[in-house]
């Protein structure tokens, strides 16, 4: 393949579709990533993508057409991407209900140099990625932008030509399944916060708060601990559907 203007410029649309999907996915787009490191990694796979799929350069008058094809690419990267970040999102999510339950949201006041999210949604995070690895997550997502170079070829997306109710159904199913590995706990607690309300009633002398948090956490990490199977067997068949669900989108 030799290497004209036109080649190297439909290389660059190709770089702005992959580095924004990278930028929104959190398995390559996490804070304690160098972006120099980030930067390299889009541009090898840009090369490679552009390679694999052989797809033809296109013809550019001038290189304003760049320009103005650019934000379209950087867009459907987006889109791509803010799809695919559902999954890690319903995990977050799941752990911020599981930590404002189990009275973990307060460990932001106590610590204010943590990051903006709970200890649980961090660990859950965590654990999508690595599940999601297992199930060779990456190397389809990374599949699937091949296949969307012949869908949608570069610097022919339209943003009104996406399916709203498919993306909405994205959303949904992410956040059921996040309400779903959450509901253990979120149950459980509130029984214990209905025994302590009953106590607080009946026994107005003892400190309820101080009494009560301590056992919350312990009885929360218990039951944590005991549906960790069924979160990662929830989690799993989601993961799996979902995929599928975004290479067909993506045309795969």
């Amino acid at each position: 393949m030799s290497f004209d203007v036109d080649t190297l410029l439909t290389l660059s649309l190709v770089y702005f579709r992959v580095i924004s999907f990278l930028i929104m996915v959190p398995l390559f787009g996490r804070e304690f990533m160098p972006n120099t490191f980030k930067v390299f990694l889009a541009t090898a796979l840009s090369f490679a993508i552009f390679i694999y799929s052989g797809i033809a350069p296109l013809k550019f008058t001038n290189t304003l057409d760049l320009f103005l094809l650019a934000p379209g690419e950087f867009l459907f990267g987006f889109t791509a991407g803010l799809i695919i970040r559902f999954i890690f999102d319903a995990m977050q999510m799941a752990g911020e209900f599981i930590s404002l339950n189990m009275g973990l949201g307060l460990a932001t006041i106590f610590n204010p140099q943590q990051p903006q999210t709970t200890i649980m949604a961090f660990l859950l995070s965590l654990l999508a990625t690595l599940l999601f690895l297992s199930l060779g997550g990456a190397e389809i997502i990374i599949l699937s932008l091949v296949k969307s170079l012949e869908r949608v070829p570069p610097g022919s997306f339209n943003l009104y030509e996406i399916n709203a109710e498919l993306f909405l159904r994205f959303f949904y199913e992410s956040f059921l399944v996040a309400f779903k590995i959450a509901l253990p706990v979120i149950i459980v607690m509130l029984i214990f916060n209905l025994v302590l309300a009953l106590i607080n009633r009946f026994i107005p002398q003892i400190n309820v708060f101080i009494v009560g948090l301590p056992i919350q956490l312990f009885i929360g990490l218990i039951v944590l601990f005991l549906s960790l199977p069924v979160i990662l067997w929830v989690f799993t068949a989601h993961a799996k559907g979902y995929i599928i669900k975004f290479t067909t989108f993506l045309g795969g």
